[in-house]
C-alpha cells in the first residue's frame, strides 16, 4: 500500500486538498469585512460552487482536444495563484468577488482537481485508490483543521499568503517534476459503458443533492468557524479513512453502507428540530460525508479504468456535487429552514437513490474476471493475444494447453508468458491473487 508511488500521490491530494479548502475559508472570511453574510454566500455557494464545475469541465474539454494539458495545468495553477493574491490587495468587493471565482475555476478545486484525480485514476492501482484518495483528501481535512486553531487574524488576512504562496508552488513542483498524465488516443465508447456511465451519474447526482441538503442544514445551526468549519473536518477524515479502506477491501460492502449512512441525512433534520446537540449531529453527519466523497470518486475512476481515453470524467462526481451545491444556493433560505419541506425533499430523494441502486447500480458495480484482466491489460500495455494468453494463465492452464487453445506454438506460449511477466512484474501466483482481490 505504501509503495513510493502511492505516497507521492497521497501527498499530491494532500497538498491540493488543503489549498482548496483551507483558501476557500480565508477568502470568506476576509470577504465579510467587506460585505454582508447574505452576499459572501452567494458569492461563495452560487457562484463558487459552480466555477468549481464549470473549471473541471474545462480540464475534461482540453484534455480532449490538446497534448500539452501538462502546459495548461501549469498556467493554470499560476493563475489560481496571481487571483488569490489580486484577491488580497484589493478593497473592492466585486472585484474580491470575481478573483474568488476564477480561485475556484483554475485552483485545486476546479481545474487543478480534475487533473489530480486524473493522475489517481491513471497512476494509481485500483486496489489501493481508496486508501490513497482517503489518506490524502484525510491530511488535507487536518491541516484545515489545524490551521483555523491560529489566530484569526492570521487565516483570514493577507498573512494567509505566506502559508499559500508556498503550498502552490510545492504542489506545482510535485506534479510538473514527478507526474505524467498519459495522452491516450480516442477510443469508441460501447453503449453499455455509455450506460453505465449515465446510470452512475444520476446515482450521484441524486447522493450530492442528499448531502448537500443535510450540511447546509447543519451548517445553519453552527455558530463559530472552529467548531463548524475547523472540527467537523476531523469527523471528515475519519469518515474517509474507514471509507477508504472498506472500499479497497470490501467494495459490495463499501457501496452498502455509503447508501446505508444517507439514512442519516434525513435523521440528522428530525434531530436538528429536536434541539438535539449540533456538536453530535455535525460530527456523525461529516464522518458519513466521508463515504459519499469516497463513493463518488472511486466510481468514476473505476468505471473509466478500461476506457482510458475518458479518464479527464475521474473528477465528475466532485463537478456534480458542486452543481448541486450551486443550484441549491439558490433556493436555499426556504427549504433549508423549513423543516417539514427538508423532510419531505429528503424523504423523496433518498427512495429515489434506493431505488436507483438496487435497480441500476448494484448490478453494474459488480466486477467480473473480465474486468479484472481488462485492467491489467490497459495498465500494462497488453497485446490483444497476451490478453488471451493472461485469460487462460489466470484460470489455471499449463502453456500446453493455452497453445491447443490459441492454434500457436508452445515457443510462442512461453514468449507471450515472459513478456505478460515482464510487463506486470508479477509471477503467475501473483497474476492469480490480484485477480481473485479485484473480484472481492
Amino acid at each position: 500500500m505504501f509503495t513510493k508511488n502511492n505516497l507521492k500521490y497521497i501527498l499530491i491530494l494532500a497538498i491540493g486538498f488543503f489549498w482548496c479548502s483551507s483558501v476557500y475559508l480565508t477568502q470568506e472570511q476576509y470577504l465579510l469585512n467587506y460585505a454582508n453574510e447574505s452576499y459572501v454566500n452567494i458569492v461563495e455557494l452560487l457562484f463558487g460552487s459552480l466555477a468549481m464545475a464549470l473549471g473541471i469541465l474545462i480540464f475534461g474539454l482540453l484534455y480532449k482536444k490538446s497534448k500539452e494539458i501538462k502546459y495548461y495545468y501549469l498556467i493554470f495553477m499560476i493563475l489560481a495563484l496571481i487571483t488569490t493574491i489580486v484577491f488580497f490587495v484589493t478593497n473592492n468587493k466585486s472585484v474580491m468577488s470575481i478573483c474568488l471565482c476564477l480561485t475556484c475555476i483554475f485552483g485545486t478545486a476546479g481545474f487543478g482537481a480534475g487533473y489530480h484525480f486524473s493522475l489517481i485514476a491513471s497512476n494509481v492501482e485500483q486496489e489501493y485508490r481508496g486508501r490513497v484518495f482517503a489518506i490524502g483528501y484525510g491530511l488535507g481535512s487536518i491541516g484545515t483543521y489545524i490551521l483555523v486553531l491560529l489566530p484569526e487574524s492570521y487565516y483570514s488576512s493577507i498573512w494567509s499568503l505566506t502559508l499559500y504562496i508556498p503550498i502552490i508552488l510545492i504542489i506545482l513542483f510535485l506534479v510538473l517534476r514527478f507526474t505524467s498524465l498519459e495522452e491516450i488516443k480516442e477510443e469508441k465508447y460501447s453503449k453499455s459503458f455509455k450506460i453505465n456511465f449515465i446510470k452512475i451519474s444520476i446515482i450521484v447526482l441524486s447522493m450530492s443533492l442528499l448531502s448537500a441538503l443535510s450540511t447546509d442544514a447543519i451548517s445553519v445551526h453552527t455558530i463559530n468557524i472552529t467548531g463548524g468549519y475547523g472540527n467537523t473536518r476531523l469527523y471528515y477524515c475519519l469518515g474517509l479513512i474507514i471509507a477508504g479502506f472498506v472500499a479497497d477491501k470490501k467494495k459490495i460492502l463499501f457501496d452498502n453502507l455509503t447508501i446505508a449512512s444517507f439514512i442519516f441525512s434525513l435523521l440528522a433534520i428530525i434531530l436538528l428540530n429536536d434541539n438535539y446537540s449540533i456538536n453530535i449531529i455535525a460530527a456523525l453527519s461529516y464522518f458519513f460525508v466521508g463515504f459519499f466523497v469516497l463513493f463518488r470518486t472511486v466510481s468514476f475512476m473505476n468505471l473509466v479504468d478500461t476506457k482510458r481515453s475518458i479518464v479527464f470524467a475521474s473528477a465528475f462526481g466532485l463537478m456534480y456535487s458542486r452543481i448541486m451545491e450551486g443550484i441549491l444556493a439558490l433556493i436555499e433560505g426556504k427549504i433549508i429552514t423549513n423543516y417539514t419541506v427538508l423532510i419531505i425533499i429528503i424523504s423523496i430523494v433518498l427512495f429515489i437513490v434506493l431505488f436507483l441502486y438496487l435497480t441500476i447500480y448494484h448490478e453494474i458495480s459488480k466486477t467480473t474476471e473480465t474486468d479484472v484482466i481488462k485492467n491489467i491489460v490497459v495498465k500494462n500495455k497488453l497485446s490483444n493475444q497476451e490478453e488471451r494468453v493472461l485469460t487462460l494463465l489466470i484460470n489455471g492452464k499449463s502453456n500446453q494447453e493455452i497453445a491447443d487453445s490459441l492454434y500457436i506454438s508452445l515457443y510462442t506460449v512461453k514468449r507471450h508468458v515472459s513478456n505478460i511477466y515482464k510487463k506486470t512484474n508479477m509471477n503467475k501466483k501473483d497474476l492469480i491473487e490480484k485477480c481473485y482481490l479485484g473480484l472481492k
